[in-house]
């Protein structure tokens, strides 16, 4: 039987030696010269960058080996990092190459920026935050930190996903000895704040005013979050391989999923008419299945909307979107993008609002948002208002004693129930929650 010839060159890693080739972990050398002391060095560390490609590893090995051979090889200075040494930003960068970029989850780019906005931050007073020392930092500069965020109007959420970085961040330091001490202590006043609920619908004539300022690849996106309900790193991260216009459905992968669970999902006629007119290329022929329906116009994946998404809701709300140097919207145009307060992310709420009061069941409205729990899915819809309103509907809808509808001009007033001549109840309900007199489920 032929062996392999890897002449020292391994990966310590679970993976299948047939996949280390593409595999994301390092490489590493063991290498024993005639008559000389073993080696064994990570390749990362000696080339002060990760290696990706075996080409890359076998180009920075057989460096390695001729130095070691002539005498001439010599180990990289230790890094330094005590905490007097390390700034936030060179901690930031450590921890993405050794733990987040590695950990073969798709938020570490979202990490990446959320490090880069924290960094870039001036407290009052003091030099920029990605210049300080990490064994400097205290629990008091997060608070300042969280101030600002509510002086410049962050949303809650804002704040919990810098402190789940920061959290994270602090941890891997202590474990790894780059820092003496968490930065937050067991008693940490520092806590996630409860995001507000939010209950922007599209009013009236929005959707249509939506799509008619947005550019194709925009309205296809607009129709299927409202149309599925899902997230918008759900939806540009489906690839063709992913739809079945056969069956009639879509699918979720668990690795683009926030809660790593793959989600089957219908697809609406709306939708499917939309998938099948941008179903080939340019060339007339069928995208391939590692390409993107809601990608360019040559199906590659788009990285984000929230240039093109600021221009369609401006022009749908009769502003021009003027934007000034560095493509920024000049301070009254982004006044006006505020006042309008309407998130792409409200598409998927109003997407769950529409089918609960299209009357479908609350579980399969939550199996559709990808909810772990009802509880969930009743927090997000705010679904004890829509039910305390389909409830005063109902209540103002006149009915005689019999339970009859009330014809207009009849004797009671509007809005009011005539007073029950029998010993029938106006308003009898089964334990299942449904209405006998109405004979329609209620919405809860």
């Amino acid at each position: 039987m032929k062996r392999h010839a890897n002449k020292g060159l391994r990966k310590l890693c679970d993976c299948a030696r047939r996949t280390w080739a593409k595999c994301p972990h390092s490489w590493y050398l063991n290498f024993k010269p005639k008559g000389g002391p073993s080696y064994r060095l990570s390749l990362d560390k000696e080339a002060g960058k990760h290696l990706e490609s075996k080409t890359d590893a076998d180009t920075e090995a057989e460096r390695i080996r001729r130095e070691i051979r002539a005498g001439t090889f010599r180990r990289p200075a230790p890094v330094v990092t005590t905490p007097d040494a390390l700034s936030f930003d060179a901690f930031g960068e450590k921890w993405v190459k050794g733990a987040a970029s590695v950990s073969g989850k798709t938020s570490w780019k979202d990490d990446t920026y959320v490090l880069a906005r924290i960094g870039a931050w001036t407290p009052e007073g003091a030099e920029r935050f990605g210049l300080k020392a990490i064994g400097m930092i205290t629990e008091d500069d997060f608070e300042a930190l969280r101030v600002h965020l509510r002086t410049i109007r962050r949303a809650a959420n804002t704040w919990n996903h810098y402190l789940q970085v920061l959290k994270s961040l602090s941890r891997w330091g202590v474990k790894k000895g780059y820092l003496t001490r968490s930065w937050f202590g067991a008693d940490s006043d520092l806590k996630r704040e409860r995001p507000g609920r939010r209950s922007r619908r599209l009013a009236p004539g929005e959707e249509a005013a939506l799509l008619k300022a947005a550019n194709p690849q925009l309205q296809r996106l607009i129709i299927a979050a409202l149309e599925t309900g899902c997230r918008l790193g759900e939806l540009l991260s489906l690839q063709w391989a992913d739809v079945s216009l056969e069956r009639g459905v879509l699918c979720v992968r668990a690795e683009n999923a926030k809660d790593r669970e793959a989600r089957e999902l219908p697809i609406s006629t709306r939708l499917r008419a939309v998938l099948e007119m941008n179903r080939n290329d340019p060339a007339g022929e069928p995208f391939a299945g590692d390409r993107f329906p809601f990608g360019d116009a040559v199906g590659r994946q788009v990285g984000g909307i929230s240039t093109a998404w600021e221009n369609t809701v401006l022009r749908a709300h009769g502003v021009r979107p003027q934007r000034g140097a560095g493509g920024r919207l000049p301070a009254d145009v982004r006044a006006l993008y505020r006042g309008f307060d309407l998130h792409f992310h409200d598409l998927r709420h109003e997407a769950g609002s529409r089918l609960l009061e299209a009357g479908w069941p609350v579980h399969h409205v939550s199996e559709m948002l990808g909810h772990a729990d009802l509880s969930t899915t009743s927090t997000y819809l705010n679904i004890t208002r829509m039910g305390l309103q389909e409830s005063m509907k109902r209540f103002d809808k006149p009915a005689d004693a019999t339970g009859a509808d009330v014809p207009a001009g009849g004797d009671n007033p509007p809005g009011c129930n005539s007073v029950a001549k029998t010993e029938r109840r106006e308003h009898r309900f089964s334990g299942n929650g449904e209405s006998e007199a109405a004979g329609k489920p209620l919405v809860n």
